[in-house]
C-alpha cells in the first residue's frame, strides 16, 4: 500500500466498520465502552488496543485481525514518517505555472475573493497537508462566521502547514501589516494562554508584503504563541506549485488556460449555474446517503480500479461527484475532495499522475480512460459514464429522483406546488433533462443528439409512443405502422444504438422500453417531424384507444383477476398510456409547433379523435374502457368532451349515469365514476370552461350514490366552491355569478353549496385533479392566506341563498 494513503484506523472504522448515521454514543453502548473513550479512537486522537478491537469485533462482525492489521500499517506509516524533514517537499510534475501577481491580481479585481480565498487555503491545506485530524476553513456563505478564519490540527508538519494545533487568520486587504495586527491582536485576547503556548499562529494574505518578516520576527518575540509564521502571494505561488488541485482551482475560479482540466467546484457551477436560481445541490440528497458510505470504504483501502458511476448524462454525474465530496456528503469524504481532479480531454493525465502527491481523477471519455488504465491499480479514480452504456455492473448508478426529494428541492429554490408537479412530469424527475427545463441558455436546451445526423428521424416514433412491451406482438406492430411499417427489428436496433449515447432520451427497464421526456424529446425533434408522422399517429390513437376492454365482460368482483381469465387489451397498457398522453401533448403543443410549417391543426385532429372514440350513441361501457383515459381526451379536447357529455345528458337514458352505481362492497370494488369526475374537476379550473363543467356536475350530483366512497359529484362541486380553498381558477365574482344560475336551474344543489358555507373553514380540504399538460389552474387551489376572501365569499353565499330561496318560495306561492 502507498504510505500517502495510509490513515488512522479511527478514521477507517468510523467509514468502513459503523453503520451509516450511527452516533458515537449508540456505537460507544454497543461495544461497552465509554463515550469519550471511542471518540479518541476515532478521531485519531488514541490508538487501536487489542481490547477495543475485540469488542468492536464482537458488536459489529469485523475481523479482529484486520483492525490490528490497520493499525499496524499507521504505526509503520507514522514511523517512516518521522524520518522526513517537515521541510521536504513531494515531486509535483510542472503544470500551470501560477505566479504571485497572479493571485495578487485576483484579490485585488474580485469581490468574491475574500470569501472564496478562504476555499482556496482549504484546497491547499487537504493538497499538501500530512496526517491531518481538523480542517476548517469556512468559506463562501460561511466565510464571515466568528471565530479563527481557518483551524487546523495536523499529527504531522509539512512546508506550509505546522504540526500539532494552529489557528488561521487572513485578508484580501490592500494593507496586510493592518490587517495582521488587527488579527494578532483579537486572536491574542480571544485564547486563553494556555492553548496559546500549544499553538501557532498563522496569518495569510494574497497580497505582496515586504514587511513580512520583520513582523513574524517581532511577533515570535512577544512569546504569545508556540510559534508566529506570515505567507504572502510569494509564499502562495511556490505552496501551489506543490498542489495540483490547488492550481487546477485557481485557474477555474479565474479564468485561465487550465489544459482542460477541472475541479469539482467548477463542475458544479458549470452544471447548476445554467438556470435561475441555480440548481440546488439538495437534488441529490438521497442519491448521496445511498452512495457516500460504498465511496468511503472504497477510498479507504487501497486502489482497486476505478470507482465507476453511471447517470443519465456525463454532467450530471459529475455534479453528482462534486456534490458527494462537499459538504452536502460526509466528513469522511470532504477531504478527498481536494485530491480530486477532472480531466476532460487527452494529454494530461499521464504528465501528472507521475507525481509523488496522491491525486484522484476522474474521468468521463473513453480518449481519457484508455489514458487511465495504466494507473488504475495505482491511483484512486472515478469513471463516468452515461447510464444505458455501462458494460460492467457500476457501482453507483443515479436513477431519477423520488418526487419527495425532487419536491422538497424544488421548494427550497422558490418553486410552487404546481411547477414542481409541471416539471415532474415534463423531467420525468430526470436530473438532466430538468437541467434542461430550467436552463435559460438555448445551446443548453438542446440536447447534442437532437443535432446529430439521422437521430432525430429514428427518435420520432418512439417520441410518438412514449413506452411500450418489447415482446408485446402487438405493441411491436403499432410502433412498426408509427414508423411507416419498419420492420420492428430494424426499430430494435435503433434503439439499442440510440440509447447508448451520452444524455440519451430513452430508457429501457427489462422488457419495457420508452422515453425519458416526452415533452422534452417533442421540442427537440419537432423541426423533423412530418406531415404523413402526424397522420399516422392520429389513424394508431384511434385504434389503440378505441379497442374495448374484455375484463367488462366480467363480474365487478372478478374484474381484479382479468389476466388469469385471459380477459386483457392487446396492447400493453404502457402502450395504451403513452398513446393517450401524446394525444393532449399535440393538442397543446402541436399547434404552435406544426400547424404553420405542415397545414395540420392538431388541436382540431385531438378533438375528432375524442369525438370519434366516444361516439354517438354514447355507451356506459364505452366510458368505462375509457376510464382511465377519460382525464386525457377532457385535456386534449375540453369542448368536445363537455359536448359529448351534455348531449348524453339531454338523452332519455343517459350513459353517465350507469357510472352513478354505487361501488362494490368488496376488496377489490372502486367507483366506476371515477375517471369521469377527475375528468370534470380538471376541466373545472379553467373559468372558460368552468360554467358548463358546473352544470353538468350539478345534474350528476341529483343522482343519490349509496356507498362510501368520497368521490361523488356533489364532493366535487363542493371543492369548487370551497370559501377557503377553491379548486378553481375562477375569482369570487364568478363563482357567486355561478350559484345564481345554479338556483334557477338545480335550486336544491345550489342550497346545498350555501348551507356548507356555515363553519366549514374547520373542515379538511383536498385537492381536485389538475390537467397534466394544460396550465390551467397552474397557481391557484391553495389555501387563501387570510380570512378576507374567505368571510367575504361565505358571507355571500349566505346572503344569496336567503335571497334566491325567498325569491323561490315566492314563486311557488304564486
Amino acid at each position: 500500500m502507498d504510505t500517502s494513503e495510509v490513515r488512522h484506523p479511527g478514521e477507517r472504522i468510523k467509514a468502513e466498520v459503523f453503520p451509516a448515521n450511527m452516533s458515537v454514543t449508540k456505537a460507544a453502548e454497543l461495544i461497552g465502552v465509554g463515550r469519550p473513550a471511542l471518540s479518541n479512537l476515532l478521531n485519531g486522537k488514541a490508538s487501536l488496543t487489542a481490547d477495543m478491537a475485540t469488542r468492536i469485533e464482537k458488536a459489529f462482525g469485523f475481523p479482529r485481525k484486520d483492525l490490528l492489521e490497520m493499525q499496524a500499517q499507521y504505526d509503520a506509516f507514522k514511523a517512516k514518517q518521522k524520518s522526513i524533514p517537515t521541510n521536504a517537499k513531494a515531486y509535483v510534475p510542472p503544470f500551470l505555472a501560477i505566479k504571485a501577481n497572479d493571485i495578487e491580481s485576483w484579490a485585488s479585481h474580485n469581490i468574491v475573493a475574500r470569501s472564496r480565498f478562504a476555499v482556496f487555503l482549504r484546497t491547499l491545506v487537504h493538497s499538501t497537508g500530512s496526517g491531518l485530524t481538523e480542517v476548517d476553513f469556512p468559506g463562501n456563505d460561511d466565510s464571515q462566521r466568528a471565530g479563527w478564519d481557518g483551524r487546523i490540527v495536523a499529527n504531522e508538519g509539512t512546508a506550509w502547514v505546522p504540526a500539532g494545533h494552529s489557528g488561521w487568520e487572513f485578508g484580501t486587504n490592500e494593507d496586510p501589516k493592518t490587517k495582521a495586527d488587527k488579527d494578532y491582536k483579537k486572536s491574542v485576547a480571544a485564547t486563553d494562554a494556555n492553548d496559546r503556548a500549544s499553538m501557532e499562529f498563522v496569518f495569510v494574505t494574497p497580497r505582496r508584503w515586504a514587511g513580512k518578516n520583520a513582523w513574524v520576527t517581532e511577533k515570535k518575540k512577544e512569546g504569545s504563541w508556540k510559534d508566529v509564521r506570515a505567507y504572502d502571494s510569494s509564499d502562495l505561488e511556490q505552496w501551489v506549485d506543490q498542489s495540483l488541485p490547488g492550481q487546477v482551482w485557481f485557474a477555474n475560479e479565474t479564468g485561465s488556460p487550465t489544459q482542460s482540466v477541472r475541479s469539482l467546484d467548477k463542475c458544479w457551477t458549470d452544471w447548476a449555474n445554467v438556470a435561475t436560481p441555480p440548481l440546488p445541490g439538495s437534488l441529490f440528497s438521497s442519491a448521496i446517503e445511498d452512495a457516500k458510505r460504498k465511496l468511503a470504504s472504497r477510498l479507504a483501502k487501497g486502489p482497486k480500479g476505478p470507482i465507476v458511476v453511471a447517470a443519465d448524462s456525463t454532467n450530471e454525474a459529475l455534479a453528482f461527484v462534486a456534490q458527494c465530496f462537499g459538504p452536502e456528503g460526509s466528513a469522511e469524504l470532504e477531504p478527498y475532495r481536494y485530491q480530486i481532479l477532472v480531466f476532460d480531454k487527452a494529454g494530461v493525465l499521464p504528465k501528472l499522475a507521475g507525481g509523488t502527491r496522491p491525486i484522484i481523477p476522474v474521468v468521463h471519455s473513453r480518449e481519457v480512460e484508455l489514458e487511465l488504465a495504466p494507473y488504475a491499480e495505482q491511483l484512486h479514480s472515478i469513471v463516468v459514464y452515461p447510464r444505458n452504456s455501462v458494460n460492467a455492473e457500476p457501482d453507483i448508478v443515479l436513477e431519477p429522483v423520488s418526487f419527495e426529494t425532487f419536491d422538497s428541492a424544488l421548494k427550497g429554490i422558490g418553486k410552487n406546488r404546481d411547477e414542481i408537479k409541471s416539471l415532474a412530469n415534463e423531467s420525468g424527475r430526470s436530473l438532466t433533462v430538468l437541467r434542461r427545463r430550467l436552463a435559460t441558455v438555448e445551446a443548453v436546451r438542446m440536447p447534442l443528439w437532437a443535432t446529430q445526423q439521422q437521430a432525430p428521424e429514428n427518435l420520432i416514433a418512439f417520441m410518438l409512443v412514449g413506452a411500450w412491451h418489447a415482446l408485446n406482438e402487438t405493441d411491436m406492430a403499432g410502433l412498426s405502422l408509427l414508423a411507416g411499417d419498419r420492420a420492428y427489428e430494424a426499430l430494435e436496433k435503433d434503439f439499442q444504438r440510440l440509447i447508448q449515447l451520452n444524455d440519451s432520451p430513452l430508457w429501457s427497464i427489462g422488457t419495457y422500453r420508452g422515453v425519458v421526456s416526452k415533452i422534452d424529446l417533442l421540442y427537440a425533434i419537432a423541426r423533423y417531424v412530418t406531415r404523413d408522422d402526424l397522420k399516422r399517429y392520429f389513424d394508431v390513437a384511434r385504434m389503440v384507444l378505441g379497442e374495448d376492454d374484455p375484463s367488462l365482460d366480467l363480474a365487478e368482483d372478478q374484474r381484479w383477476a382479468a389476466s388469469i381469465h385471459g380477459k386483457t387489451r392487446e396492447f400493453s397498457p404502457a402502450f395504451r398510456q403513452g398513446i393517450s398522453e401524446t394525444l393532449v401533448l399535440l393538442a397543446v403543443h402541436g399547434v404552435g409547433l406544426f400547424k404553420a410549417r405542415l397545414g395540420i391543426d392538431t388541436e382540431v385532429e385531438a378533438a375528432l379523435v375524442v369525438r370519434d372514440l366516444l361516439s354517438d350513441p354514447l355507451t356506459t361501457r364505452t366510458l368505462e374502457a375509457n376510464d382511465r383515459d377519460l382525464p386525457l381526451y377532457a385535456e386534449a379536447a375540453p369542448t368536445e368532451f363537455l359536448s359529448i357529455i351534455e348531449r348524453d345528458l339531454k338523452t332519455s337514458s343517459p350513459a353517465v349515469f350507469g357510472l352513478l352505481r354505487p361501488a362494490g362492497s368488496g376488496i377489490f370494488g372502486s367507483p366506476s365514476r371515477t375517471g369521469l369526475l377527475w375528468a370534470l374537476e380538471g376541466l373545472a379550473w379553467n373559468p372558460e370552461t368552468l360554467p358548463r363543467t358546473v352544470m353538468i356536475l350539478a345534474r350528476l350530483a341529483q343522482i343519490e350514490i349509496n356507498d362510501n366512497w368520497v368521490n361523488k359529484p356533489a364532493h366535487s362541486l363542493a371543492a369548487i366552491f370551497r370559501s377557503w380553498m377553491p379548486q378553481t381558477a375562477a375569482n369570487n365574482d364568478e363563482r357567486l355569478a355561478l350559484v345564481k344560475v345554479l338556483f334557477n336551474r338545480f335550486p336544491d344543489v345550489a342550497w346545498t353549496l350555501c348551507v356548507a358555507q356555515f363553519g366549514n373553514h374547520h373542515q379538511v380540504g383536498d385537492y381536485s385533479h389538475k390537467p397534466t399538460w394544460r396550465p390551467d389552474g397552474y397557481g391557484h387551489g391553495e389555501p387563501f392566506p387570510t380570512w378576507g376572501p374567505i368571510l367575504e365569499f361565505a358571507g355571500k353565499m349566505i346572503e344569496l341563498g336567503k335571497v334566491c330561496t325567498t325569491r323561490l318560495m315566492a314563486q311557488a306561492d304564486a
